[in-house]
């Protein structure tokens, strides 16, 4: 969580990715997880995240399990 995570336009911005926001996750706040959203869209604008929103908190992920499995096949890349 202290590292250096910076990302570069050139290399990260050329990959299609994907982001599956959690409207009650409480380790990351949504209007957290909305910025990191927008500013990496805004580095990209031509490669931006694919969003999807699920009404859940951090453990949906374990418990909803097909539903993001379905989420994320449906990624494109």
């Amino acid at each position: 969580m202290t590292g250096d995570a910076r990302v570069e336009a050139d290399t990260w911005g050329t990959i299609p990715r994907g982001y599956v926001r959690l409207t009650e996750d409480r380790s990351l706040p949504i209007a957290m997880q909305d910025r990191l959203i927008a500013e990496a869209d805004a580095l990209t604008p031509d490669n931006p995240y694919d969003v999807h929103t699920m009404d859940t908190s951090h453990i949906g992920f374990v418990f909803r399990a097909a539903e993001v499995a379905a989420i994320l096949d449906d990624l494109p890349g």
